[in-house]
């Protein structure tokens, strides 16, 4: 009798710890989508985040299109100058806002375009940009321009 009463206790005792390792994993999965930088551009909430070592961005409005993927890995962050996001824009082939956000394993632009927001290429680098000083002009120019050649 003793027996069935303690193999009771610890069966009742096991279950309850597997439910609260599920409840512990499914918060720790929430708690590892960690928002690593903010921005506003364009009047738009951008987060970036860190999901499971991989970077997501939120675009905080339904009024835009958006096409393609981040593809770089977390930590990521926006590159600035002055503390506020580096954009330039290229009213010659509709580009009202490039931004570039840098990972662990490269730099991605970003381009506003009217009614629409493309992830454009990623580009594996050997070393970062400061993420407080930006990166030349040249680099947005580059993903802008990159962008129109590849669609025109």
């Amino acid at each position: 009798m003793k027996k069935i009463i303690y193999t009771s206790i610890l069966s009742i005792f096991m279950i309850s710890c597997s439910k609260e390792n599920k409840n512990i994993s499914s918060e720790q999965i929430k708690k590892q989508k960690n928002i690593t930088d903010t921005a506003i551009v364009r009047g738009i909430l951008l987060e970036l985040t860190d999901s499971i070592g991989k970077g997501e961005l939120k675009i905080n409005s339904n009024n835009y299109k958006i096409s393609g993927k981040i593809k770089i890995t977390s930590p990521c962050y926006f590159l600035r100058r002055g503390g506020k996001v580096l954009s330039f824009s290229y009213p010659d082939i509709g580009v009202d806002h490039t931004i570039i956000i840098q990972g662990k394993n490269g730099v991605q632009g970003i381009l506003f375009k009217k009614d629409s927001i493309i992830y454009e290429d990623f580009f594996p680098t050997m070393s970062s940009y400061n993420i407080h000083e930006g990166a030349d002009e040249i680099v947005y120019q580059d993903f802008a321009h990159r962008f129109y050649k590849n669609r025109y």
